[in-house]
């Protein structure tokens, strides 16, 4: 089973039992924005959210993206019928999809060339989300192994080290800086993600008990 489809199961177990049929209302009207999926931190405390696998601090939850490139946290009367959800939940794997072929990711060498990291930024908000994208994993393999770590300090910025070997310690200090001087913040933790899905396996943040 693929990393999104896992995550279509959860979904839409999740929100078609938090609101079921007779309790949603009237779809949400697209001209005020687009359904995506946000990741984000806890503390937001949208209506309906999921902590990612092993999180304690970064969420899931649908949102509407508006045509100022805000995201608008949605709940459960966004949505007519339960299959409104495996509407979000496709539409977003396939946004991720197109959207991460267009964008141009930097790469991050040494002094010999090696390169380090890779950094995928975007002016929409949604961005992070796009680890969820089933080619995110294909894309970043291909430069750092089958298991990569990814660190999200903001909702539009993605980045992307090899699992061994790499230079994240150093570089925590100035991730953890660009979170917490952000308006958009998406997490301090640091997860892995492989062909058996994606966990938080640790934080940037010194005083993170996670």
């Amino acid at each position: 089973m693929s990393l999104f489809c896992s995550w279509v199961i959860f979904t839409v177990f999740l929100f078609g039992n938090l609101f079921p049929c007779e309790n949603l209302a009237a779809k949400q009207d697209d001209s005020e924005g687009i359904p995506v999926l946000a990741i984000g931190p806890s503390f937001l405390r949208p209506p309906v959210y999921r902590f990612l696998y092993g999180s304690k601090r970064t969420i899931l939850y649908p949102a509407l993206l508006d045509k100022q490139g805000e995201l608008k946290p949605l709940d459960g009367k966004a949505f007519r019928q339960p299959e409104d959800w495996d509407r979000l939940i496709r539409d977003a794997q396939e946004r991720a999809s197109l959207q991460l072929v267009t964008l141009d990711p930097e790469m991050i060498r040494d002094a010999h060339g090696v390169i380090q990291m890779a950094v995928v930024t975007s002016k929409t908000p949604a961005t992070a989300s796009f680890i969820l994208s089933p080619e995110f994993l294909d894309h970043f393999s291909a430069i750092f192994g089958p298991e990569i770590l990814i660190s999200l300090p903001t909702q539009n910025k993605i980045c992307i080290f090899p699992r061994l070997a790499n230079h994240l310690a150093e570089m925590s200090g100035a991730i953890r800086d660009e979170y917490l001087l952000s308006s958009i913040p998406a997490s301090t933790e640091i997860f892995e993600l492989s062909s058996k899905g994606i966990r938080a396996v640790g934080s940037i943040d010194p005083d993170d008990d996670n």
